[in-house]
């Protein structure tokens, strides 16, 4: 069963109410990698295959229940379509 983006957003407002999440920043490149992987069709594991990250590792960072390194989502972001871009300003 495919989810909907509705599904999806649903799923992230769950995790944030329960982990408490403060780091939002990760929580949205969390989420977009998510729908992403959701919107080609591939199963966590066939992510896995492709980028190199263990299924299970997949599962928790979707889940809330880790967060990823920035290495694991360059990994995830690359086999996704994406690259990811950090900037650090002074504030």
């Amino acid at each position: 069963m495919n989810k909907t983006d509705k599904d999806l957003r649903e799923d992230i407002k769950k995790v944030v109410s329960e982990q408490g999440f403060v780091n939002f920043q990760t929580l949205e490149i969390v989420g977009v990698l998510m729908a992403e992987r959701v919107k080609r069709g591939l199963s966590q594991r066939e992510l896995s295959k492709l980028s190199g990250v263990a299924q299970k590792t997949i599962s928790h960072i979707e889940s809330g229940e880790d967060i990823p390194s920035i290495e694991t989502v360059v990994k995830l972001a690359k086999h996704l379509g994406y690259e990811l871009k950090i900037s650090l300003e002074k504030i």
